[in-house]
């Protein structure tokens, strides 16, 4: 009965989430569409762009918020080959920062949007090799064949930056083909952070504003409590990962401007 109740509850906030932010049900692994304002390319849920002029590293970070976004780093091999084809066609040449350092710990390289894991990095071949002991922050350079690079953070180069896509704004349900919600199938092994939540409004909210977020899921523990999982992948772009599960849990992609 507790599990039915939870369902039927999570059904209300679905349909309460609908009336207030134009939502509905689609079907499982539908990608959500979504569009970027100009100057900005969508790839994914998200849009990207390089800075317009050149900055060294902490500025660069501060140019692309002010854009209404955040510096950019791949997380995987096509995010890396859209990044650099995007730069590519802007400047054949380019040397461009992404939003990873080594300045706490020499060696020890951090990207933003990939604590608690390693890192996705790609590094040219003998990179990263701290020249003159002062290269902690990381560039995407076409010299090096697209690869990753260590330099001065106080040089100056043009920067990717990202941000969430606009339009529609959509919450989009994990469903089956008869648009039935279903209530035990979620995205694995993609989690970015988690927190217990109030329900699928609550969740949904903290994905939108959550850069790299692109999917979340709700499941339910064993002591009542639901957790909200932030994803940063969707059920269409990894299948195999979107899989059924031994508990309730919801999946759902979000699209918000």
């Amino acid at each position: 009965m507790a599990f039915m109740s939870e369902f039927f509850a999570i059904v209300v906030a679905i349909l309460s989430m609908r009336a207030l932010s134009e939502s509905n049900l689609c079907p499982s692994r539908s990608p959500v569409k979504c569009s970027c304002p100009q100057e900005w390319q969508l790839w994914g849920n998200e849009c990207y762009r390089l800075t317009p002029s050149y900055y060294n590293w902490d500025d660069a970070k501060k140019v692309c918020q002010g854009m209404g976004g955040k510096m950019a780093t791949p997380r995987s091999l096509e995010e890396l080959n859209f990044m650099v084809e995007l730069a590519r066609k802007e400047d054949g040449e380019y040397y461009a920062w992404i939003a990873c350092n080594d300045k706490e710990v020499e060696g020890t390289w951090e990207c933003d949007g990939q604590e608690g894991g390693e890192p996705f990095l790609v590094w040219a071949d003998g990179q990263p090799n701290n020249w003159k002991g002062n290269q902690d922050c990381a560039k995407l350079v076409v010299r090096y064949i697209d690869t990753m690079d260590d330099e001065q953070c106080e040089r100056w180069w043009k920067a990717f930056c990202v941000r969430l896509s606009t339009q529609p704004r959509q919450y989009c349900l994990s469903t089956d083909t008869h648009s039935r919600i279903l209530n035990s199938t979620c995205l694995l092994d993609h989690n970015i952070r988690e927190f217990i939540t109030e329900g699928v409004v609550a969740c949904g909210s903290a994905c939108a504003q959550e850069p790299g977020c692109r999917s979340f899921n709700i499941k339910k523990t064993e002591d009542g409590k639901k957790i909200c999982q932030l994803n940063n992948s969707t059920s269409s772009e990894d299948k195999d990962k979107f899989q059924k599960t031994d508990y309730f849990c919801v999946y759902s992609e979000v699209c918000l401007g």
